[in-house]
């Protein structure tokens, strides 16, 4: 990069600069980029639905926007389902479905909360090794399925929860194998929800 920055620019895209290393992040300026909004994200799908000749309708766009979290390709991604699910006919009804690995994850976190026992942490355990297998970061794996515990919890497993959801985030930052640290957090939230629900239900 030093080398040749007389007459050479490099232009690198990160969702997180946690782990870019810090001899490359000093020569670089970093410059954070929003990500489009609600309405910016409906007028994409519209023109995508022009261009592709097909109606879209403003309800269905409005619901896809609300779910892709302000992220334009998992917009998109969810207006194809949407449409192939429709069979090419979007309606106001058109059910809009999250991604096949959120619903996964949210199968996993009814699991955890279900039953707490050695056989239910190796049948998650499973899961988690299918959804790295199919390449879902574990960083996401980790966030999304604590968004979905964090659902069903009371107040006072929230904060518990959390924390050790950071605590093993930046373990999976540090370490090789994320199943380890997946596995890890899951086996401690099940631990701590069984003492809470033995303390307060018997």
């Amino acid at each position: 990069m030093e080398k040749y920055s007389a007459g050479c620019r490099l232009i690198m895209v990160a969702n997180n600069i946690s782990r870019v290393m810090d001899p490359l992040r000093s020569r670089c300026l970093c410059v954070r980029v929003p990500g489009p909004s609600n309405a910016q994200i409906q007028e994409q799908l519209a023109l995508v639905a022009r261009k592709e000749g097909f109606t879209l309708p403003p309800t269905v766009s409005s619901r896809v926007a609300l779910a892709s979290h302000r992220n334009l390709r998992r917009a998109l991604l969810m207006l194809e389902v949407a449409y192939v699910q429709s069979g090419g006919q979007l309606a106001d009804d058109t059910k809009v479905l999250p991604p096949d690995w959120e619903l996964y994850i949210m199968e996993i976190a009814n699991d955890m909360l279900t039953e707490q026992s050695p056989k239910r942490l190796y049948t998650v355990r499973g899961k988690l090794y299918e959804l790295l297998g199919n390449c879902v970061p574990p960083e996401l794996i980790l966030r999304t399925l604590l968004v979905e515990l964090l659902k069903k919890l009371d107040d006072e497993l929230k904060v518990e929860a959390t924390k050790q959801a950071a605590f093993y985030e930046h373990r999976l930052q540090e370490g090789q194998k994320p199943i380890f640290h997946l596995e890890a957090f899951v086996a401690k939230f099940m631990s701590a929800y069984k003492t809470w629900m033995i303390q307060n239900f018997g």
